[in-house]
């Protein structure tokens, strides 16, 4: 059968919308904390703080001694130090 043109055939082609502006990216400024590192999309520091671990502490302590070149000392003063350390790095 052939195919019979109608006046709703004849319709104009339909065209692509335009492109829509995309929106930028809310920028994302580094904390004010030396060295931190993290990122926050408000320009402060980040509101989660993640709690630095026993096991974190006792492996930092005993780099200190290591350091020390398993030289006298206190372990208790490795253990404040280590514990201050990896807390100022966060």
């Amino acid at each position: 059968m052939p195919i019979r043109k109608t006046k709703t055939s004849e319709v104009a082609p339909v065209k692509a919308p335009a492109a829509t502006p995309v929106a930028a990216a809310t920028p994302v400024a580094r904390s004010e904390s030396k060295g931190s590192g993290t990122l926050s999309a408000k320009g402060g520091a980040s509101a989660v703080k993640v709690p630095v671990t026993y096991e974190q502490i006792a492996e930092r302590a005993y780099q200190i001694y290591l350091k020390r070149g398993f030289g006298p000392g206190d372990a208790t003063s490795d253990w404040v130090e280590a514990e201050r350390q990896l807390k100022a790095a966060r």
